[in-house]
């Protein structure tokens, strides 16, 4: 996919924060049951800059996985985890809220200070408001408003805030929603697209729910609700700013063109084979937006588990296509997954 040269000069230049990246996953699986896909998919968020989708029923800990992560990082303190303090809002860094149908937008990027409406005119209360945040949060995402959909399209896309014809950058660098279920309605097609990542969680209990399960399930949670482990031999405190010069390295190299696509890479031939399958499947409709920016995803696939397997060098292998297979469809059909996922797992390749 990548010429070989550059992909090792990256990985090598980044290893140490891909180390973290890796060991921030081991923190957070050993907090939460049966949680690991989702963690994973977080972890290929934070690399990539991707924004990532939770969906699952209610209780699931979509939210609490998001402070843990937060907490982690230093942006959440260890006495909001622990409940004894009402200061999610000490830090500018993270912003969390719940829409509605009747959310409005000022809830999200600040209401108007009537205070100097009459020697200032309108001028927003900004503080601890969403373009402020690096890492944000937004629960039932598409319960919103038309206008706040819209203004998530341009934050999304282009980290920036249309403010009554001023353009605004903000510091985002991560951005998590969660949903009961994937959108129904074409007019939300748009925005679901945006959501590069797709994570699907569910409630340990069914009708063949096993003993273990349920032990497993509330010793972890148990732990997790009452007495969670905030004490860490590592510290992962400015990750976000090495991961952002990760991603800015990654342009700076393809601008200059020490990092650039090998068109005769073999594995192109397992992705067009794919791509093909998921249509047909009609398990994605792949947009070419989304088709260009699976790269990113592959790439970021590849430099976690290549660190992980302590590998000198890098190669992107057919296997690393699961981050498509498993966190970027359209619609959930588990027995057609499961099936592209036993090729490239077992056989190597999608082409033949």
């Amino acid at each position: 996919m990548f010429d070989s040269e550059g992909l090792n000069e990256l990985y090598k230049m980044h290893r140490d924060t891909i180390d973290k990246v890796n060991a921030l996953q081991d923190a957070l699986n050993e907090r939460f049951y049966k949680m690991d896909e989702a963690i994973e998919c977080l972890m290929i968020a934070a690399m990539s800059g991707e924004a990532m989708l939770m969906i699952g029923p209610p209780g699931t800990a979509k939210s609490r996985l998001m402070r843990a992560f937060c907490n982690l990082l230093g942006i959440i303190s260890d006495k909001t985890m622990r409940g004894d303090s009402d200061d999610e809002k000490s830090t500018e860094a993270y912003f969390e809220y719940l829409l509605t149908q009747f959310t409005e937008p000022s809830e999200l990027f600040g209401f108007y200070d009537l205070s100097k409406l009459e020697k200032q005119g309108l001028v927003r209360q900004t503080e601890n408001m969403m373009q402020k945040a690096q890492v944000v949060f937004l629960d039932e995402v598409f319960n919103a408003s038309s206008a706040i959909l819209n203004a998530l399209l341009t934050f999304m896309n282009e980290r920036k805030f249309h403010d009554r014809g001023e353009v605004i950058s903000t510091p985002l660098r991560l951005l998590v929603s969660a949903t009961n279920h994937p959108p129904q309605e074409v007019t939300l097609g748009a925005v679901y697209d945006r959501f590069l990542l797709r994570c699907r969680i569910a409630n340990v209990a069914s009708e063949a729910v096993s003993q273990d399960d349920i032990v497993g399930l509330t010793q972890v949670g148990w732990q997790e609700t009452h007495a969670a482990n905030l004490e860490h031999d590592a510290t992962w405190e400015g990750l976000l700013d090495d991961l952002k010069l990760l991603q800015d390295d990654i342009d700076a190299r393809t601008a200059s063109g020490a990092l650039k696509i090998d068109p005769l890479h073999p594995v192109f031939a397992d992705i067009t084979a794919l791509v093909s399958r998921l249509v047909k499947s009609d398990l994605s409709d792949m947009s070419n937006r989304r088709l260009i920016k699976m790269v990113g995803l592959v790439l970021s696939m590849r430099l976690l588990r290549s660190a992980r397997a302590n590998e000198d060098e890098i190669k992107i292998q057919v296997r690393d296509l699961d981050v498509i297979a498993r966190f970027s469809l359209d619609r959930d059909d588990p027995s057609a997954q499961a099936r592209i996922m036993q090729e490239l797992t077992n056989h190597g390749s999608l082409a033949s």
